[in-house]
């Protein structure tokens, strides 16, 4: 059998024993297991967005406390620095693990109790048979928890009997809001609040662990998700526990820093996987469309989103080159289901427009909000809160914990991002857009520099649209959408509000050549919108047009001193809520 000489990449793997067994190539992040014991509490919750290692790092804690692995602790972690620098705690606590990424969420909601309880006692029992000397269970003990069908009171029932035996145990639970957020985004609130408010059996649940960590037969907790929403909706917030998630010195416990990243690429280049020749343009790459991550405001690291430097190198090592289609399709997956939010009854909500404001101007400030519940997602700051947590926004800066300057991470979110407004304009207004058409006028645009046909077009098909509508669209929002379908173009990287020559550019294009090397114009592109009182008459509006288009040629003049003009076509377009006024280009001079 042919000996394999590198290290295998560890994408979509979250299995710790697998990692440490079967030459997958591991970033070390076991020196936070010293750091997380250090802290007053016990009862720990971590939220990160999707993608970014949270389960492995639950597979490193239950292989490292699990009492049964104590015979393997050398071979899984002699190589780590926990394996070199053991806490005391190591192979010391019955490990109950549970994982609500399974639940069913579809179907009728006694479906999602069903799959709920049936997942939850699977786990149960298998504790049982684990652990069964270590705790002494007897017949009659294993007869009576196994008798009972209902989740919670599986879990209480267990609680008692350890609790009567005087043993403790370590429980953790992997995105334990998984399948309530997809029932929030696929079912709606009436749904959602079933599982988490009265009785429903979600709340049901986490009361029996409060009680648990209460009678110290559960010793640790550790919980991980995406937010804290379901938490706060199922547990009065985080009352039974401490959340870790903002501490400066676990900002980089999940994802990679940028160093764990070059050591990650300079690891297959040295060993002949990555051409040397592509090192720095993949680190570049990946630095534009996957970092920026930052989840403390007094940190300087940024963090990476592993998953997507995982793929990226994945799909890599399978072509034998840089990869043309950097975005993981289970990125957009796991982030396209938040359309409930901008979007409802087929009409658009106040957060439509905050989303295009922040896509168009890349940044907003708020308060970031540790816990909110689901009734106040219409507030400003639980809103933009919610979207940190999920990953589309991330801290910039702040002068106070009120005072937060938040910014969309990197180009993937961006795009993803970018697809919302187009989708929640589409089912909104009924809009109807070709887009093999509108690909096909894209691809003249970047190679030919024939320009005006696909911006003439999204803008009348959508002025079609929005006219049938009770719908009045503000200057954001029509930019917003222009923007949304320049940005799904493969052949273009879209920039809004570009710093250039001490001015902002409204939008600068550039070919994406790696898409699509014959791909060579450059646009730099003013957009400037009329209120209805400016153009309600004939001689108004000959004036105003005239007015605003003068002012957006001094601000072109200024930038074209950056660029070779022969390749930069410089655009202005006027519009109003109603109608495209103006569309023209503007010769050097």
């Amino acid at each position: 059998m042919k000996t394999q000489k590198h290290k295998l990449i560890p994408y979509g793997q979250s299995n710790y024993e697998s990692m440490a067994t079967n030459n997958f190539y591991y970033v070390d992040k076991t020196h936070f297991i010293e750091k997380i014991e250090e802290y007053g509490s016990r009862f720990l919750f971590f939220m990160r967005p999707r993608r970014f290692g949270k389960s492995l790092f639950l597979s490193t804690l239950h292989y490292y406390y699990d009492i049964n692995q104590k015979d393997n602790f050398q071979k899984l972690f002699g190589n780590t620095y926990i394996g070199k620098n053991p806490t005391g705690l190591q192979n010391t606590y019955p490990v109950l693990k549970f994982s609500f990424a399974g639940v069913q969420s579809y179907g009728k909601l006694e479906d999602t109790i069903a799959s709920f309880n049936n997942r939850i006692n699977g786990r149960i029992e298998v504790f049982l048979k684990l652990y069964q000397n270590n705790i002494n269970f007897t017949d009659n003990d294993l007869l009576k928890i196994l008798s009972i069908k209902n989740a919670a009171d599986k879990l209480d029932a267990l609680i008692n009997r350890l609790d009567f035996k005087q043993k403790r145990f370590y429980l953790m639970i992997d995105e334990y809001d998984n399948f309530g957020n997809i029932i929030l985004t696929e079912y709606g609130k009436e749904r959602y609040e079933k599982l988490t408010h009265g009785a429903g059996f979600l709340r049901n649940f986490f009361s029996v662990i409060k009680e648990g960590t209460a009678t110290n037969r559960i010793d640790r907790l550790f919980i991980t998700g995406v937010s804290p929403l379901v938490m706060a909706d199922v547990s009065s917030g985080f009352n039974i526990g401490t959340n870790i998630s903002l501490i400066p010195e676990l900002n980089a416990l999940a994802g990679f820093t940028e160093e764990e990243t070059e050591q990650l690429i300079d690891y297959y280049v040295d060993n002949n996987i990555i051409k040397k020749e592509d090192r720095n343009k993949s680190l570049q790459i990946i630095k534009d469309n996957y970092n920026s991550y930052k989840f403390n405001d007094k940190v300087t690291q940024t963090i990476i989103n592993s998953d997507m430097v995982l793929y990226f190198v994945s799909e890599y090592i399978m072509r034998k080159e840089i990869p043309i289609d950097i975005i993981d399709e289970n990125i957009k997956t796991d982030y396209g289901k938040i359309s409930f939010l901008i979007a409802k009854n087929r009409e658009l909500n106040g957060n439509f427009d905050l989303i295009s404001k922040i896509l168009v101007e890349k940044q907003v400030s708020g308060k970031l909000i540790k816990t909110f519940k689901v009734n106040e997602l219409i507030q400003h700051d639980s809103f933009i809160s919610l979207f940190y947590y999920l990953g589309f926004l991330t801290i910039e800066s702040a002068s106070s914990t009120a005072n937060v300057r938040f910014k969309v991470p990197n180009k993937v979110i961006a795009e993803i991002m970018w697809e919302y407004i187009e989708e929640a304009v589409k089912e909104t207004c009924e809009l109807k857009i070709h887009e093999y058409e509108l690909n096909e006028q894209f691809y003249n645009m970047a190679v030919k520099g024939i320009w005006k046909p696909p911006i003439e077009y999204i803008l009348t098909k959508f002025y079609e649209a929005v006219s049938v509508r009770d719908f009045s669209l503000r200057e954001v929002g029509t930019k917003a959408f222009l923007l949304a379908y320049l940005n799904l173009s493969p052949f273009f990287i879209t920039q809004s509000e570009k710093e250039n020559n001490k001015g902002f550019i409204d939008v600068f294009i550039r070919p994406n050549v790696p898409v699509e090397h014959n791909a060579k114009y450059n646009y730099i592109i003013e957009i400037k919108y009329l209120k209805s009182n400016e153009i309600n008459t004939d001689a108004k509006k000959t004036t105003a047009i005239k007015r605003v288009c003068d002012k957006a040629k001094i601000q072109l003049k200024q930038y074209e001193k950056k660029f070779d003009m022969t390749l930069t076509k410089k655009l202005i377009i006027i519009i109003s809520a109603k109608k495209l006024l103006k569309l023209t280009e503007i010769k050097t001079s």
